[in-house]
Parts: C-alpha cells; sequence; structure tokens
C-alpha cells in the first residue's frame, strides 16, 4: 500500500494537532538525528538526548511520533473492520436512524401510503401527493466517547535510558489504540442479539434451541434471520454472513462448512430422496472469524459489513478526531534566578513529563441487534 502524500505533513492536512513550538525545521531535525540514531549513529545519539533534554524540541519529537504512527495505524489489520462498518459522526450525542412510516394527514394510523415493499405510489393526472412521514424509530444503543489515558516519563528513566521510550513510543500508542478500536466494536457486538429458537431444516432434522455448532444449526439460523423485521419489512443478506467462533475453532467451523450435501429425504418413501450435486455448498457465502471475545462451545452469525441496506454494527468515529494522538504536558516552572525551566526538566511536582493517549471512538448496534444470532453452543 503507498503511503498517503499530504500537502501539510506536520498537520496531515487536518488529522493531527500541532503545539505552538513545533515547526517544520524542528521536526526535521528531531527526523534526521532520530534516524541516524536508529541505524546505529553513536553521535546522533548524543546529539539527539542532548537536544531532548536542553531545549523544546521534545515537542517536535511529540509531533513527529505521531506522524510516523499515523500511516501505520492506517495500514494496521483489523478483525473489526470484517465485522463492523464505520459512521463519522458531527457530535457525541447518541445515534439515530430514520425510516419513513405509512401514515397520512387524516390521524387514522396506516394507511398503505407504500407499497408492501416500500415503493412509492404511482400518482393519478390532477391528484394531489399523500404524505409519508420520517420519523426516528429509536434511539440506538451506542454512542462515542473520548478514551485515553496519561503516563509518566520520569527524570529517572530519562537519565538512565534516555531514547528507549522514544524508540518504544510510536509501536506503544498504535497497540493501544488498536485494541481499544476492537473493544469498541466486540462489546456492543457480542452482547447483542437473540438465541437461536431451533427448529426443523430442509433435511428433515430439528435443531434444538441454542445448538452446537453444525450444518443444520447454520441452516437454521439463516432461516431464523430470514424471518426478522425493521419498522414491518423483512431484512434481506445479500452478501454473506460472519461466522464468529471462539480462538482456536477456526478449523473445526471450516470444516463444517466445506462438507457437501449429498442427499436428504423428504419423507419415508425411499423415492424421495434427493440428490445435490457434490459442488453446492448452501453455506458457502459464510466466513469464519475466530475471537477471543467468545469462549467453550459459543458462537454467532450476523450479516457481513454492506450485506443489508440497514447497517448491523458500526464503528463510530468523530468528524476532525479520526486519528489517535499524543500529547506532552509541560509545567516545570521557573527556575530560581534562571528563567523558564527546560520542557525535559519535568513537571514542577514531580519531575515528570506526562505523555497522554487521546482517541474518540465507540461501537452502535442498530435495531437492538435484530439481525445477530446467539448460540452458547449448549444444545438447550
Amino acid at each position: 500500500m503507498t503511503a498517503k502524500i499530504y500537502k501539510n505533513p506536520i498537520t496531515a492536512d487536518g488529522r493531527l494537532q500541532k503545539h505552538p513550538l513545533v515547526t517544520a525545521e524542528k521536526v526535521k531535525k528531531v527526523k534526521n538525528l532520530t534516524e541516524a540514531h536508529l541505524l546505529g549513529s553513536k553521535r546522533a545519539t548524543a546529539e539527539l538526548e542532548e537536544v531532548l533534554t536542553t531545549s523544546d524540541l521534545l515537542f517536535s519529537f511529540v509531533q513527529l511520533a505521531n506522524m510516523n504512527f499515523l500511516p501505520q495505524y492506517d495500514e494496521a489489520p483489523r478483525v473489526w473492520t470484517q465485522i463492523a462498518g464505520t459512521r463519522t459522526v458531527p457530535t457525541l450525542e447518541k445515534i439515530r436512524l430514520y425510516d419513513m412510516v405509512w401514515e397520512d394527514t387524516d390521524g387514522n394510523g396506516k394507511s398503505n401510503v407504500l407499497g408492501a415493499h416500500g415503493e412509492a405510489p404511482t400518482i393519478p393526472e390532477g391528484t394531489a401527493y399523500p404524505y409519508v412521514y420520517v420519523t426516528t424509530l429509536a434511539d440506538q444503543s451506542g454512542s462515542l466517547t473520548k478514551k485515553g489515558f496519561k503516563t509518566d516519563w520520569t527524570l529517572e528513566s530519562r537519565i538512565n535510558d534516555g531514547l528507549g521510550m522514544i524508540d518504544a513510543l510510536p509501536e506503544m500508542m498504535r497497540n493501544a489504540a488498536l485494541d481499544t478500536e476492537e473493544s469498541e466494536v466486540m462489546t456492543p457486538f457480542i452482547a447483542a442479539g437473540t438465541a437461536l429458537a431451533g427448529g426443523p431444516v430442509p433435511t428433515g432434522a430439528t435443531v434444538p434451541p441454542n445448538a452446537p455448532l453444525s450444518r443444520d444449526a447454520l441452516i437454521r439460523a439463516q432461516i431464523e434471520l430470514s424471518e426478522r423485521t425493521v419498522n414491518g419489512r423483512k431484512i434481506v443478506v445479500n452478501g454473506g454472513y460472519n461466522l464468529l467462533v471462539p480462538a482456536g475453532q477456526g478449523i473445526f467451523a471450516n470444516f463444517v462448512l466445506n462438507q457437501t450435501l449429498t442427499g436428504f429425504e423428504r419423507g419415508s418413501d425411499p423415492q424421495w430422496i434427493y440428490q445435490i450435486n457434490g459442488s453446492y455448498n448452501p453455506l458457502a457465502s459464510i466466513t469464519v472469524i475466530e475471537t477471543d471475545w467468545l469462549s467453550g462451545s459459543a458462537w454467532k452469525l450476523a450479516p457481513k459489513p454492506g450485506a443489508t441496506r440497514r447497517p448491523t454494527i458500526d464503528r463510530l468515529e468523530l468528524r476532525g478526531y479520526t486519528t489517535p494522538q499524543l500529547f506532552v504536558e509541560n509545567a516545570a516552572g521557573l527556575i530560581l534566578g534562571g528563567g523558564q525551566a527546560s520542557p525535559n526538566e519535568g513537571s514542577f511536582a514531580n519531575d515528570s513529563i506526562t505523555l497522554k493517549l487521546r482517541q474518540f471512538g465507540g461501537g452502535i448496534v442498530y435495531d437492538g441487534g435484530v439481525n445477530i444470532l446467539n448460540s452458547n453452543g449448549t444444545g438447550a
């Protein structure tokens, strides 16, 4: 993947904020010294330690860390993107979805202004157009929140291992941000959905409630999902399902999916045995995803992102704050008789430099998770 080229690399065209003490020249100096340090230059290492402990270049280093972090963050593999879409929102308020209701101005309730499949009516010549009102179905079960943490870079650690944290900082920041994203999606997703009720399948078998993973159970799960509705309309899935199973059970799940149906009996008469071509697999559109958010024999089935008109689950991003950022605090105070203390003296309170990670995000399951099906695998 080719890295994106920004017109203003210091702020990544608005994705990153900038401290007033940060300039392009200072960032370039820190970048050159850091690259030489990582290549083993002892002179660069000594100079980098010198400038970071005697000047305000710490702020430029933090900006450089953010700039280096951004492409790593964008290109990092994510499991949640296989499960959820992304919705960018302008505020921290609760998310709403809107839909049309079949009502006109007579106040008598449903009047079937829209057709049975949601289509607009034909308007005869000279006839007034009927009203169809837009309404909020419900506040959805999720909102965007601010997350983050602080850590102190103590004076002692700067003396003993001045560049150790500098080397590790981008990776630590990226891992924390990625784990947060995963949690934002998986926490509401795992909690949502309805249990497999069980019932007959075309093979003639009867699937019990909360059935263990099997072909019959997956066929029954798709049957039950096909009967669920939102605003009176069935949820049509075009694009397949995701099957989530506990870590380590993907091999078994794929074994189940890749079996082929060779035949089934429609009754007691042996003449009613249908033979199915061995290359046909009615479960071929299901993709297995292993996750440590499930355990035991539990499994979940849900449409893939984009497989339905109404979304199943999204990760929320705040407009203007889509990228996690690292901040540095400087409250070193004044040296008595000596003016302003260097930023790298640390805080007035405890000689520490405080670093802060901040990101905005959240996860939202729409319509109460109506098109998510769960099974605890107990068969009861």
